[in-house]
């Protein structure tokens, strides 16, 4: 007979809420970084306003017009150029692999 103990220690603090928080928020951060460059940009309240949630599961735009310049429709013409709607998007084909290596560090893997 052989008995083999397994010590999941490791593997439990890895996967453990706080560390998927702490992930979380490190991802958040990051993207919202890199999504800065892509927010239209007139006197640069909108880009001012970003923030995440505490737990790093949500970016978010507090201006009355977020919302509006986020799902805006075509044609607008911008006054800085490379900005415009859904920025995330953008920036999601040019960092996401930047959002996973911060993700990774923040959870502690």
């Amino acid at each position: 007979m052989v008995k083999v103990d397994i010590n999941l220690n490791k593997a439990y603090n890895k996967l453990s809420t706080s560390a998927m928080t702490q992930g979380r928020r490190e991802f958040a951060n990051q993207a919202l970084a890199d999504m800065n460059q892509f927010v239209p940009m007139r006197e640069g309240i909108l880009r001012m306003t970003g923030t995440i949630d505490l737990d790093g599961s949500a970016v978010n735009y507090h201006t009355p017009y977020a919302a509006y310049q986020f799902y805006a429709p075509g044609g607008w013409n911008y006054t800085t150029p490379g900005t415009g709607p859904r920025w995330d998007l953008k920036a999601k084909g040019m960092f996401m692999s930047s959002w996973v290596k911060a993700f990774k560090e923040g959870a502690g893997w």
